[in-house]
């Protein structure tokens, strides 16, 4: 398994114990679509970072994990936000459902890349606290593992 992969699912591990950790503590109905949006959000940005970052020459290694980790933990909040507002709109284009508390349909597919932003900033500010450190030490997990496992720390 490729150390994109690992990442990606290590990272997803968090994502999902989140998402039901706030589908189960916030207040108000929906958030359970968390602990399945953060999960595919984490493993995408982390797989696509790691293989984007690591395309090139392997030097400065310690920096490319740290800013593999701050990129990975900041852009999934964005990037889980966009996936579940499209998924809303899906399901409410198919069935009608998943509307807003007070029976109003989700934001549009163009206003949700605007709006999103501030959604991502506040939670950022909830939980960011806690991807961002927990992503960098999941780069460092993943590459450090790997390299005891080559032969003759090559």
């Amino acid at each position: 398994m490729s150390n994109a992969i690992k990442f990606g699912i290590l990272n997803s591990i968090i994502g999902l114990i989140l998402g039901i950790y706030i589908a189960y503590s916030a207040i108000g109905n929906g958030y359970w679509i968390l602990a399945i949006g953060a999960p595919i959000s984490a493993f995408i940005c982390g797989f696509y970072f790691w293989k984007l970052i690591f395309k090139k020459s392997t030097e400065n290694h310690n920096g490319k994990l740290i800013l593999i980790g701050l990129l990975t933990g900041t852009v999934s909040h964005y990037l889980c936000w966009i996936l579940l507002n499209v998924g809303m709109n899906i399901c409410y284009w198919a069935t009608g459902n998943c509307t807003g508390s007070l029976g109003e349909p989700p934001v549009q597919i163009w206003e949700m890349l605007i709006f999103r932003i501030a959604t991502t900033g506040w939670s950022l500010l909830f939980y960011g606290w806690i991807t961002v450190p927990s992503s960098i030490g999941i780069g460092f997990l993943v590459d450090r593992t790997n390299k005891k496992m080559l032969p003759n720390n090559v």
